[in-house]
């Protein structure tokens, strides 16, 4: 996760100073197979990295004994075009999105962030309390999920794994409450807490939903929060957590501040009190794909792993 951390800020630095190659996320949606296909290319000059990646989404799945998101990254060589490696998309794209939590906190969150609260208990959300671990001096953390036996099962694991008691909360309103950092990885459809709520001094990520028509938290905590994003163009074009506060005429998007690339530069000034609320939505970029696929062939080589085919 360090190493995740680290080539995530490089590709982010890249991003906000021109140096990658902006390619716009292509998506298809076929309705009669109820399903979502979307082609996310990237390039990062300062890794040498060029990777596509081809997710799928098909919510049917589940119901034939399969994944609902299916992803695969294929690497080239950016210099011969060679396929390098194909890779499963499945554990990228859960490291790259939790680092990018990380990543985020680093910069917008409070030094003396303690408490990390987590909505949803799936695997991103076991790579996102990974990383804020990394970044700051976490010591307790409360994990809310709509089915708690799966909350359950990831505050047993995480106790074991981080070696800091994991609790399950019993309502969103106690994790909003108790916690210095907020983590959505969720799937909802309508907002999870109730913004009013949030302390001042809080900082949070959210990661789940990013449909038009849709959102993981509430318009109170998007005027309430000074805001950042992965990328503006492609949140007003998929973030129903912009999207509905600005339909609503309370927000608009003037009042994203910057990029979080641009805030590791310091071109957009971050957190600047203990006393605001900073909040960042991410609907994930090609880059962050291209930055762990990058690291994973390099540890590959390195350590002698997965399987040779010859493609000829």
């Amino acid at each position: 996760m360090p190493e995740m951390i680290s080539e995530l800020e490089t590709a982010f630095k890249d991003q906000a100073s021109g140096k990658s190659v902006p390619i716009a996320r292509s998506t298809v949606t076929l309705a009669h197979e109820g399903g979502w296909i979307g082609i996310m290319p990237a390039y990062l000059p300062s890794l040498n990295s060029f990777t596509t990646k081809i997710v799928t989404l098909y919510n049917g799945n589940l119901e034939r004994g399969l994944p609902a998101i299916i992803g695969t990254i294929v690497l080239n060589d950016p210099k011969t075009g060679q396929v390098l490696s194909i890779m499963d998309g499945a554990a990228i794209t859960a490291m790259r999105t939790g680092g990018l939590g990380g990543l985020a906190a680093k910069y917008l969150s409070r030094t003396d962030s303690h408490v990390a609260g987590i909505f949803g208990a799936g695997v991103q959300a076991r790579t996102q309390l990974k990383a804020l671990v990394e970044v700051r001096g976490i010591d307790r953390a409360l994990v809310y999920d709509t089915v708690r036996a799966r909350a359950e099962k990831y505050s047993n694991e995480m106790s074991d794994v981080l070696r800091i008691p994991v609790e399950v909360a019993e309502t969103p309103s106690s994790v909003v409450k108790s916690s210095d950092i907020i983590t959505t990885v969720t799937p909802s459809k309508e907002p999870l807490f109730d913004g009013s709520e949030i302390r001042l001094g809080t900082h949070l990520s959210a990661f789940g939903n990013y449909k038009p028509t849709e959102r993981e938290i509430d318009t109170q905590t998007v005027v309430r929060s000074k805001v950042y994003v992965d990328l503006e163009e492609a949140v007003l074009e998929e973030a129903g957590d912009f999207l509905i506060p600005m339909k609503e005429g309370s927000f608009s998007k003037d009042k994203i501040l910057g990029n979080l690339g641009e805030v590791i530069l310091g071109s957009v000034k971050g957190r600047s009190s203990d006393e605001e609320i900073t909040l960042f939505k991410s609907v994930g970029l090609g880059i962050q794909d291209c930055a762990a696929a990058s690291l994973a062939y390099r540890n590959a080589i390195k350590n002698k792993v997965g399987i040779n085919i010859d493609l000829s």
